[in-house]
């Protein structure tokens, strides 16, 4: 299907269907076709601009082919991360909030890899941690069903584009793969908090997740103090544009500190620390509930804002102010610095 299909993109910019994106995603990972046609076809795709049949043939082509994890649990099953890619780097807001959110009844299958585009991804710290990240599908299971959590690690599951993500990673550049990879969980993901690079694509890939069987979810990108696009999840320091999914609607929302009982904060405060060990103090800290200094309140605002996104998304509470303080209490009742170690237990059975 890649060569039916090339030409037609270069010269053309003409967009795929469902179907043949389904195919060429099949093409992709069949290793029938050299390295320099499927790095043609991918930065062909990148600037013609990807659509939304093609982003759900693409994604769903590649949830096919993954290592399957039969799990449907009556309560939503939630994904949470980000694009990567953000021009603000922080601290593993993702990991921290999700580890805060399971604690509070939601149920989160959290999808990643190693640092990519971070110098210290959710991936590191959780092993660091000493969570063990390679599951099983059974492991997957049990840690889900017995503490709410359960980190997937991509290349484990899906080992079939084993080859094209080499060619990624020589290309040096963004691909389809940015969008696709955070919305390729092998599980049955019914609610999602995503966070992406550029705000002009919440539209599409919120309307890319109904496609793909998500009913609520949250799709957003963070803006700084100067309303410039920055971060690839909720923002503590300006505004967030979001993509609000519920059953088959699409809701596009701006949100500020103060829908969620906040206060905005300054970047310095946020920033990612320098070291490994930097990351895992903060997220140390933030379930030990110190709140000490301004930096201290920063991060813990923007962990508390991204739980409550989550909680939110899961049904488990009715709005972001009460996903805050319902945040805020398994954090002070120290249940998330538990909801950690139940994590390591149950991911090391």
């Amino acid at each position: 299907m890649i060569y039916d299909v090339l030409d037609d993109i270069i010269e053309n910019k003409r967009d795929l269907t469902y179907e043949e994106s389904y195919e060429c995603m099949n093409d992709l990972i069949s290793g029938d076709y050299q390295d320099s046609v499927i790095s043609a076809f991918l930065i062909a795709l990148r600037m013609k601009k990807e659509n939304i049949d093609e982003i759900t043939g693409l994604t769903q082509s590649m949830k096919d082919h993954a290592t399957h994890i039969d799990y449907s649990p009556q309560d939503y099953l939630v994904e949470s991360c980000g694009t990567g890619g953000d021009t603000l780097k922080t601290f593993n807001v993702s990991t921290v909030s999700s580890i805060v959110a399971s604690a509070a009844g939601a149920k989160i299958s959290k999808h990643g890899n190693r640092s990519v585009s971070s110098s210290y991804g959710g991936a590191d710290a959780l092993e660091d941690l000493g969570v063990n990240i390679e599951l099983t599908p059974n492991q997957v299971i049990n840690s889900l069903e017995k503490c709410n959590f359960a980190f997937i690690f991509a290349p484990m599951y899906h080992k079939a584009t084993k080859n094209v993500m080499a060619i990624r990673k020589e290309l040096k550049t963004r691909t389809i793969f940015n969008l696709i990879g955070p919305i390729s969980c092998p599980t049955q993901v019914t609610a999602r908090l995503t966070g992406l690079y550029n705000p002009d694509l919440i539209e599409n890939i919120a309307q890319v997740s109904i496609n793909l069987g998500v009913k609520r979810g949250m799709i957003v990108h963070g803006f700084d103090e100067h309303g410039n696009p920055a971060m690839d999840e909720i923002s503590n320091i300006g505004k967030t544009k979001v993509g609000f999914i519920d059953y088959g609607k699409i809701d596009v929302k701006y949100i500020d500190p103060e829908d969620f009982g906040l206060e905005y904060s300054s970047r310095e405060d946020i920033k990612a620390p320098s070291t490994p060990e930097g990351h895992l103090e903060v997220i140390g800290n933030i379930l030990d509930n110190v709140t000490t200094t301004r930096t201290d309140k920063a991060r813990m605002d923007l962990c508390l804002m991204n739980s409550a996104a989550i909680l939110y998304v899961a049904d488990k509470v009715s709005s972001l102010k009460e996903g805050v303080d319902l945040s805020k209490e398994v954090i002070e009742k120290s249940l998330a610095k538990k909801q950690l170690e139940n994590i390591i237990k149950y991911s090391n059975e």
